[in-house]
């Protein structure tokens, strides 16, 4: 169901002189047809099943959108409307029906020396709008005449009037004079500069209007201020009868698995979008956690936080099948596994806390012989003298996990550093830490992999030991293919690590950030709680990632015992 202002005949109005009057506006009956018709009667669909067929809108698209906003009018007998939000999901038509308004108010307005501009925030999207309307134009013998086609523009030699794509920042586009705008994709706009400066340029025109298309995106963006006026005016709160709003979007307490809510939120599902695939992207998304809120955003338009919870703990497939975190545990609990991996080659992630906070140490072994599947053994640290009050102060057990020997207290109320490096001397005489090839801590090519952010200097103590160690950034670039591999691993049930608790606590709470290319990384501003366990096992993943296998040399066998014993 959409939520708008009304814009079609409200209660309040009345009819006199052959048309709807509400206050200082009337309806245009003639006029809103025209407007639905120039769609069935000069535009065709160009895409898959429906290309050459007329573009014939649905009944949405027309009464709640094509018609209010073509039909309302002043006393002048202009338009009513100047601006129109329409937040829909995606693949529900809106860049069909934008491209088609643009189309229309190029020519459709009359207005010589017209200037319509499709706008975004990058190159390419600003061109998706634009070209699918010359795409239309060209399929169309009525247009075809009357409208020339070029790469970057739409030209009406009649009106002296164009449509082009415009994007970018605002400067350098002075002279604009338009007077039409499509704005696509509001939610990956990074601020409203460019907008507001077509807008400001829109003051002289007669009848000027701005048609902006969007789905929801991440909180705390420009977008969600947009987002928030167009309630404002939905409710009342600010008067604005120049603008018509139009949303389909569930709401946030919608069970968002149900077909029902899928209806509610998407006007074209079973005609432009298809409800095999949301049944598709639905079950993803409930396998996946961090593809929820990619769901909520872009197939039911409701807002998320910018992180989102990642790691699936316990789950089923369609077939049944469990799997998760809780079923990657393995038959060897994770106080038996250090004796189980006694020699094996491994891999390792460092992650240190700033000086009261929890370090982990987590070493990743592939398989190998004697390992079937991929293992996992970590580490924790924390101060002694404040394991009581911050078990208190965060709510989790962490003196129970040092009698447990889960988590290792450290001298002091301060991270010891030497104590760290001191079991990390000892896990090189068991294990058989990785090294390939290089000795540089920037190459990527280490056993050992340390976040670069506060640790230099423990690398470079451990570098001086004889230790392969690398620095390892925390970014997109460095994390995005450990984590999806992690990810995958999860899914796939493909590796053990012993229920470690500690580790499991990190694995329930850690959040993902996603960049604009789909990129991932975990998130520690977003995550609820630590997650230094995840980070540093990402890390030993992201390390040995260039693992070609086999048995391989240890750093003891390339550096020399001498090298530690110094």
């Amino acid at each position: 169901m959409a939520r708008r202002r009304p814009g079609g005949v409200g209660l309040d109005a009345t009819y006199h002189d052959g048309a709807w009057r509400e206050g200082e506006f009337w309806f245009d009956e003639g006029a809103a047809d025209r407007a639905v018709a120039f769609f069935n009667t000069y535009l065709c669909f160009t895409k898959g099943e429906w290309a050459g067929r007329p573009f014939v809108l649905e009944d949405w698209q027309a009464d709640e959108i094509v018609r209010p906003l073509f039909g309302w009018k002043r006393g002048d007998g202009t338009r009513r409307y100047r601006r129109c939000y329409v937040w829909v999901p995606r693949k529900n038509g809106k860049t069909e029906l934008a491209a088609g308004i643009g189309l229309l108010v190029l020519i459709g307005d009359g207005e010589e020396g017209g200037e319509v501009y499709a706008i975004a925030s990058h190159k390419d999207q600003a061109k998706i709008v634009f070209n699918q309307a010359t795409a239309m134009v060209g399929k169309s013998t009525n247009l075809s005449e009357d409208l020339e086609t070029f790469k970057t523009s739409i030209y009406c030699p009649q009106l002296n009037a164009g449509f082009k794509p415009l994007s970018g920042k605002a400067e350098g586009k002075h002279g604009l004079n338009p007077s039409g705008m499509i704005g696509d994709e509001v939610h990956e706009w990074t601020s409203g500069e460019l907008y507001q400066y077509v807008h400001d340029g829109m003051s002289s025109r007669r009848q000027p209007l701005e048609f902006i298309i969007s789905t929801a995106g991440k909180k705390g963006t420009y977008a969600e201020e947009v987002w928030d006026e167009c309630q404002k005016i939905l409710d009342g709160t600010l008067d604005d009868p120049e603008t018509l709003v139009v949303i389909y979007a569930a709401d946030p307490d919608d069970d968002w698995t149900l077909e029902k809510t899928w209806r509610k939120a998407n006007p074209n599902l079973g005609v432009s979008k298809k409800l095999d695939a949301m049944k598709a992207e639905a079950r993803r998304a409930r396998q996946l956690p961090r593809l929820v809120n990619h769901f909520l955003n872009y197939q039911l338009n409701v807002w998320t936080e910018q992180a989102v919870k990642w790691l699936p703990i316990d789950a089923l497939d369609d077939n049944g099948r469990a799997f998760g975190w809780d079923h990657c545990a393995g038959p060897v609990v994770w106080s038996a596994l250090e004796e189980r991996l006694r020699h094996k080659r491994c891999f390792g992630g460092l992650d240190l806390s700033s000086t009261t906070d929890l370090s982990a140490l987590v070493w990743w072994f592939p398989v190998q012989d004697g390992l079937d599947v991929p293992v996992v053994l970590a580490r924790f640290f924390k101060p002694e003298a404040l394991i009581v009050t911050h078990a208190r102060n965060d709510k989790l057990p962490y003196d129970r996990w040092v009698r447990e020997g889960a988590l290792a207290a450290t001298p002091g109320n301060v991270i010891d550093y030497a104590f760290i490096q001191e079991q990390i001397y000892r896990d090189a005489e068991r294990f058989r830490i990785a090294h390939l090839g290089s000795r540089n801590l920037e190459a990527g090519q280490g056993g050992l992999a340390i976040d670069r952010w506060n640790a230099t200097e423990t690398a470079v103590k451990l570098q001086q030991e004889g230790l392969p160690v690398v620095l390892f950034g925390q970014g997109f670039a460095s994390m995005n293919a450990p984590a999806k591999d992690l990810e995958r691993l999860v899914i796939d049930n493909g590796f053990h690590h012993g229920g470690h608790p500690v580790l499991r606590q990190h694995a329930r709470v850690v959040a993902v950030e996603t960049s604009p290319a789909g990129d991932i990384k975990p998130s520690k501003a977003k995550s609820t709680e630590r997650i230094d366990g995840i980070a540093a096992l990402c890390m030993a993943l992201g390390i040995s990632l260039g693992d070609k296998g086999g048995a391989g040399e240890s750093f003891w066998e390339t550096m020399g015992m001498k090298a530690l014993a110094g």
